[in-house]
This record gives C-alpha cells, sequence and structure tokens, in this order.
C-alpha cells in the first residue's frame, strides 16, 4: 500500500516543481497549487505543512533529476572533455525545448529568493556545488589522461564552467536565436579546447 502512496507524492512533487518553476515561488499561491497537483488545501497542508516546505521539496526533486542527468552525461565511457562538450550540447537542446523560457529552477531561485533566506539559498548553494564538483571530476580526469595541461586548476575551470551555464540560463530569457546560444557555448568551450 506505501508504493502507490510514494507514487503520488512524486506526481505532486512534478506538478508543483513545473508551476514554481513556469511563475516563480513569490507568484505562486496555495489556491494555483493545488490546481496544478489535484489536492485539496486540507491534504496539500497534511503532507507538506505549508507552500515554502512543499517549494523545498519542490527544490529537491527537481535536483535529483538534474543530477542523475548530469552523471550520466558526464561520466560516460567519452573522452573526458567529449563528455563536456556533450553536456553543453545537451544544454543547448534543453534550451530549445523551453518554449517558455523558464530557466533553470535553481538559478531562478537564486535571483528570486532574498539573499537573507539562508536555508533556501544555502541549499540551491550545495547542489550547485555538486553539479561543480561533477565537472571538476571530469576535468581532473582529463589532466590524468593528458588532454588538460597541469598548469590548469580543474576546479577553476569547473568553476568557469558554471557560470556560463548559470549565464546561459539567464541569456536564454533574451529569446536569442539556436545560432547566438550556440556562439556563447563554442566561445566558453573553446577554453577547453587550448588547454593541451
Amino acid at each position: 500500500m506505501a508504493r502507490p502512496q510514494a507514487f503520488e507524492r512524486d506526481q505532486v512533487l512534478t506538478d508543483a516543481m513545473r508551476l514554481f518553476w513556469r511563475q516563480g515561488y513569490n507568484a505562486t499561491s496555495i489556491k494555483d497549487l493545488t490546481e496544478a497537483t489535484h489536492l485539496q488545501p486540507g491534504s496539500l497542508y497534511a503532507a507538506f505543512k505549508n507552500k515554502r516546505n512543499l517549494f523545498i521539496q519542490s527544490l529537491n526533486h527537481y535536483f535529483n533529476d538534474l543530477h542523475t542527468s548530469v552523471v550520466s552525461l558526464l561520466h560516460s565511457n567519452r573522452p573526458p572533455l567529449q563528455r563536456i562538450h556533450d553536456f553543453f550540447a545537451y544544454l543547448l537542446e534543453q534550451t530549445d525545448r523551453d518554449t517558455e523560457s523558464k530557466g533553470c529552477l535553481l538559478v531562478n531561485t537564486l535571483l528570486e529568493i532574498p539573499t537573507d533566506d539562508k536555508e533556501i539559498n544555502q541549499r540551491v548553494s550545495n547542489m550547485l556545488q555538486t553539479v561543480e564538483k561533477e565537472f571538476c571530476r571530469v576535468l581532473e580526469e582529463a589532466q590524468l589522461k593528458g588532454d588538460l595541461a597541469p598548469t590548469f586548476k580543474p576546479d577553476e575551470l569547473a568553476r568557469m564552467l558554471i557560470t556560463g551555464i548559470f549565464g546561459l540560463r539567464v541569456y536564454k530569457r533574451m529569446q536569442p536565436d539556436r545560432q547566438a546560444m550556440q556562439a556563447v557555448v563554442n566561445n566558453l568551450l573553446s577554453v577547453l579546447d587550448n588547454t593541451r
């Protein structure tokens, strides 16, 4: 009996996550959430206590899916630097499909939530640092294989790539064409192509 409940909870979190992602935290009301999740207010409060807690759990839900995709792309059997190129190709495909220009829920949250909300900001920062570490691991592997010169610091390059991802997600909101987005990615990754 517990399994259907868990499945329903995942679906509720997916529905809530999509709504927060599209509208933002502040613009999303409990009424919006009950309509999106098909739960009555009492059931929503019983399961998640309040909107803030539902939002935090939605962030976790989003990050779990994101982290799975990142790990799959960055830790395949392809050459290390090629995996990073693969990741950015995937990112461009994702932005092409993002017809609502929603961007990244984590980046959106950092831009929306006040800096004095330490709990949510720290949670999102930890999530993004986890992604940064995955990039760092791949760059360290590239260095061990001789594809990355020893003069380069993998942690600094990983930080640069994460910053590039942030920029791409925000830039997408200006609705540039695919060619402009590709040019940004090409320039960003040209740094890696000159690191041997």
